[in-house]
């Protein structure tokens, strides 16, 4: 399986972002290894920042992340609703936050009880947040260049770089990532609505 890399990868999905899920899911199936690497391009900021949200610190989310690709690895022959993708990675996101939440408070006993259990429907509100991620994902995906891997580096990056290593990692100057921050993120919430 390939290793993923930190969230904020620059590498992203460059153009790739047309083939369908169920294309590449096929493409897997028949032993395209890029195809692979493509999918977690795709999805490994969405199911990292799930995991976040889930409440884990970065260093459990990434393993969350790893173990919930690896889970589609190894499910991908019985996933049945091939473009529904995004919600069959949330929700195995989810449980799987919700064991590494649960092993972390059976390791310290006097932990407040965990209000949410891997199976509980979430009401609407919760709903409504998990399907605004899934929208923002999208929107950060279909961003250019340079506002994607900005955007990834501010937001997704578990290592949390500073604004000299995002800088250094972009090829600017450290004095125009603040306003570029601006114009993207205004990019990004007019995609988002246009999406709505």
């Amino acid at each position: 399986m390939t290793e993923l890399a930190t969230p904020s990868d620059p590498s992203g999905d460059h153009g790739r972002t047309l083939t369908s899920d169920a294309e590449l899911l096929h493409r897997i199936r028949a032993g395209h290894t890029e195809s692979w690497d493509v999918l977690i391009d795709r999805y490994q900021g969405l199911v990292y920042s799930v995991a976040l949200r889930s409440g884990l610190d970065p260093e459990d989310a990434v393993d969350v992340a790893q173990t919930a690709f690896l889970t589609l690895l190894e499910s991908q022959d019985s996933l049945r609703d091939e473009e529904r993708l995004v919600g069959w990675l949330v929700t195995i996101t989810r449980r799987q936050a919700w064991r590494v939440r649960e092993r972390r408070h059976r390791e310290r006993p006097a932990a407040q009880p965990l209000a949410l259990e891997p199976d509980e429907p979430l009401d609407s509100g919760g709903l409504l947040e998990w399907e605004q991620l899934t929208v923002l994902h999208t929107a950060v995906e279909q961003l250019g260049s340079p506002c994607r891997e900005l955007i990834r580096a501010l937001y997704f990056d578990a290592r949390q770089p500073t604004y000299t290593q995002i800088a250094r990692t972009l090829g600017r100057s450290v004095g125009g990532i603040g306003p570029l921050r601006g114009r993207c993120l205004a990019t990004l919430r007019q995609t988002m609505e246009e999406a709505s």
